[in-house]
């Protein structure tokens, strides 16, 4: 799941009646005419097609839409096992680019096709589309008053009908529930008996949520960094302050033992805090242009951003230190500037209308909001205002119930699934991980990496051998399987390994720069 985090919200999420667990369903609605599978205009080497569904499934008889499809067939058709289904996450993460961009081990590719989906609402599916300006009209800000709370509930009020009005019927159904029958219709059009998938991040919820309704249909599923659908608005905001501590944390620890760190040898929280109060003040000027005074939210998000995908400890303190000391860099950036002659009035956002039927997170009020605030930010004493706790503002103003509210889930399937989460992952953090397992119980086991950042598949040989061998002979890891950290980004030993580790939907994610020009908010997890 590629991101390009462009603007912090800061956030709380959506209303919504709680549904009760469904029950498997007897016989599936999926269509059973084939795809007519054709190369792909972006890579011929690829095949891509449509699958026609309803665009709302307790109505299989009303209007359809298309979802977009690419496969890369299996490389050895002696050997293939049927089709592995894979999504990157999100909420808005494009499954055609996904299986084009081709970043699954060699022996996946012989044993299936690699088959990507664009779910409902996103890409090339019946995309969900709204303005740009009810877009840049949220608030980017902290919520700390209540007349910042009446904002956001305006401005994300604003924005879901003008997305309503650009996007048609399908705006409304574009929750995991939808999305699960979506994948139940693709298995069976393209011959697949059981399903064996591979969601990564966002993707895990649909992981969990077909397990649950399609019991009998598992094959494999592979939840790689996970969503715990269970958590209120509260539990949702402290348990991702807490994980963006946690990081925080391991950089500090990390600076701490590395000799190559620039703040080796410092008090490096105290180094940091007396950075948080000059930017308080105002007094935090770029070295690059002492006219643009750094914030506070700045300095957070930097350092959050980048401990997202990879521990970037090193080029982190680097950065700070440089910035401490006033030092120009030797090849600064040009900040770049929206220009409103390049920028297209309508663009595709999934985003909100996903989380927002996917999570009732909803504060009654401000007073509601700012006691879930305190109680996030007691649980992240480093990061003022940690970005990720405050997800959910952007459907303050959401104006329906939340088609899917998180709810635990009631697994009974019998094939196990398998969850793999980094220790220290500061966006689907651990303790999400135990959560869904916990859930699961006997149901599912959990592969645990012991090393930092967003996605484990691709990072070290023993996750991936693991995961591999689940997908392919069906062999669930021993309980408790455990895979040592890889070297952090710019240390001698990392720079010593044969591979670069990354996630598996494509290579390391470069730094996210200190100061960016907010665009579109986007995906998260």
């Amino acid at each position: 799941m590629r991101r390009k985090v462009v603007r912090q919200l800061f956030v709380g999420a959506v209303a919504g009646l709680m549904l009760m667990p469904l029950a498997p369903s007897p016989a599936s609605a999926a269509p059973v005419e084939a795809v007519q599978w054709a190369p792909c205009e972006q890579d011929a080497s690829a095949l891509c097609g449509t699958l026609e569904v309803p665009v709302d499934w307790a109505d299989p008889h009303g209007p359809t839409i298309d979802l977009a499809l690419a496969k890369r067939p299996a490389t050895d058709p002696n050997a293939r096992r049927g089709s592995l289904v894979v999504n990157p996450g999100g909420p808005g993460g494009s499954g055609v680019d996904a299986a084009l961009r081709a970043g699954y081990s060699d022996d996946l590719r012989r044993h299936f096709d690699i088959l990507g989906f664009d779910p409902r609402g996103v890409a090339r599916s019946a995309p969900v589309r709204c303005s740009l300006d009810r877009i840049l009209d949220l608030p980017a800000g902290p919520i700390t008053t209540a007349t910042a709370f009446d904002d956001m509930v305006a401005a994300s009020r604003a924005l879901a009908d003008d997305c309503r009005t650009h996007s048609g019927p399908v705006f409304d159904h574009v929750d995991t529930l939808q999305v699960i029958r979506d994948i139940d219709a693709i298995r069976a059009a393209v011959g697949d008996d059981k399903l064996t998938f591979f969601g990564m991040s966002y993707g895990t919820l649909m992981a969990q949520q077909y397990a649950e309704r399609y019991p009998n249909r598992v094959r494999a599923l592979v939840a790689d960094s996970t969503m715990d659908h269970s958590q209120d608005a509260r539990g949702f905001a402290v348990t991702q302050a807490a994980t963006g501590q946690d990081s925080f944390d391991e950089f500090v620890a990390g600076c701490a033992r590395l000799s190559e760190c620039a703040l080796h040898g410092r008090d490096i929280r105290q180094f940091w805090w007396r950075l948080l109060e000059r930017a308080d003040r105002g007094e935090l000027s770029d070295p690059d242009d002492p006219s643009y005074k750094i914030t506070q939210s700045e300095l957070v998000n930097f350092v959050v951003g980048n401990l997202n995908y990879q521990p970037y400890w090193l080029a982190i303190a680097s950065e700070l230190e440089r910035l401490d000391a006033g030092r120009p860099s030797t090849t600064p950036a040009a900040a770049s500037r929206r220009s409103a002659e390049n920028q297209p009035t309508v663009v595709d956002f999934a985003y909100q209308a996903v989380l927002c039927q996917d999570w009732d997170l909803k504060a009654r009020d401000f007073a509601e909001w700012r006691s879930i605030a305190a109680d996030a930010q007691r649980a992240a004493p480093d990061l003022p205002n940690p970005p990720r706790a405050s997800v959910g503002a952007i459907c303050l103003g959401w104006p329906t119930p939340a088609n899917n509210p998180q709810r635990r889930i009631t697994p009974t399937n019998e094939a196990k699934l398998l969850f793999a989460n980094a220790l220290h992952d500061p966006a689907t953090g651990y303790n999400w991980a135990l959560g869904a397992a916990e859930q699961f119980g006997g149901h599912a086991e959990l592969l645990t990496y012991e090393g930092w950042g967003h996605i484990v598949y691709g990072r070290v040989a023993c996750a991936d051998e693991a995961i591999d061998r689940y997908l392919i002979d069906l062999v669930v890891p021993a309980a408790g399987t455990r895979c040592a950290a890889a070297p952090p980004p710019g240390t001698t030993a990392n720079n010593a390994r044969s591979r670069t580790a990354g996630p598996a939907d494509g290579p390391a994610p470069e730094m996210v720069p200190l100061r960016a020009e907010p665009e579109l908010p986007t995906w998260l997890f």
